[in-house]
């Protein structure tokens, strides 16, 4: 009986990765309930964990899906070609983070709630009003996080953003009528998608939207850096795995898993969990006063942008 229990529940956990999202997040509350606050050492364990096993990693898959998407197309698929393209797209996004703070920032919301939206309603037609409410629900996914976790999301904008007194104002104003802007948000969205619906229906799957709504419950409860990567990792990137498995399977090929694309994915997510790891070394040896949260996260939005390009064409490619 035991047996067959653990072999049903390690089906669902393969079918449905984003339970054990779920049941990360569940365990977490419940030490925050019962314990007390979650201990720093203990969210930078659970964040690390998972931006190593999938949330580097579900990026780290880029090449891979543009030689497909190259081949599909009957077009010549250059590794050089792409990583040029790639980190130039990095640097000018680089430059503009240091001339343009707030309009970098403007943009990486904008491209980041696309990102979110396109990801979390998959299979959505490619029109504009589907395209709208794919914005507008991974922009409110992307605001419900911030906004509940406004004290802590300040600071850190702050020093993003050089202070910059215009932009901080505006920040204020949403933080202070939060719950407004959010029912407000959510409500937008809901009579969006019902026009959407009525101009081209689309099937809904009210289950994983269950769950990513339990999610999101469970982010309002926890603190600023495991609410993010729980939805980031836990649920953003899981569910780009299953689109990428599903857009890399070939017909009478092998099939094509999850576990064989994070095979994939180790090398240039050594590297880039190495390189982060060298520049933390460095920061901490030699210039542990400077504040490196800024350049941080700049440098994670930059590598971003090129990354949401892939996985747009990607999406178009699948309709």
């Amino acid at each position: 009986m035991i047996t067959y229990l653990l072999a049903k529940l390690g089906h669902y956990i393969q079918r449905t990765p984003t339970g054990l999202t779920i049941l990360a997040g569940v365990l977490l509350a419940c030490y925050q309930f019962w314990v007390g606050p979650l201990p720093v050492l203990l969210q930078l364990i659970f964040c690390i964990s998972l931006l190593l096993l999938v949330g580097i990693p579900h990026g780290a898959l880029d090449h891979l899906i543009e030689q497909e998407r190259t081949l599909r197309q009957a077009q010549p698929f250059s590794l050089a070609r792409f990583i040029t393209k790639y980190v130039l797209m990095i640097v000018i996004y680089g430059l503009a983070w240091l001339f343009f703070p707030v309009l970098s920032l403007t943009v990486f919301l904008l491209i980041s709630a696309w990102h979110f939206g396109e990801t979390d309603l998959e299979n959505a037609p490619d029109d504009r009003y589907w395209s709208l409410i794919r914005l507008v629900a991974g922009g409110f996914v992307l605001a419900f996080i911030l906004l509940t976790h406004a004290a802590e999301v300040t600071p850190i904008l702050s020093r993003i953003i050089q202070n910059d007194p215009q932009a901080m104002k505006l920040w204020g104003e949403a933080v202070s009528r939060a719950g407004a802007l959010l029912r407000g948000w959510a409500t937008l969205a809901i009579v969006l998608a019902m026009l959407a619906l009525g101009h081209q229906p689309m099937r809904l799957n009210g289950w994983r939207l269950a769950r990513l709504g339990m999610i999101l419950l469970l982010t309002y409860m926890l603190p600023l850096l495991p609410a993010f990567m729980l939805y980031f990792g836990g649920w953003h990137s899981l569910s780009s795995f299953g689109i990428i498995q599903t857009y890399m399977q070939r017909p009478g090929m092998p099939t094509q898993t999850i576990w064989k694309l994070w095979r994939q994915s180790i090398p240039l997510t050594m590297l880039a969990f190495g390189f982060l790891m060298a520049g933390a070394g460095i920061w901490h040896s030699y210039t542990p006063l400077f504040d490196p949260l800024p350049y941080l996260f700049i440098l994670l939005s930059t590598i971003t942008l090129p990354h949401i390009q892939v996985m747009h064409q990607l999406d178009l490619l699948r309709k």
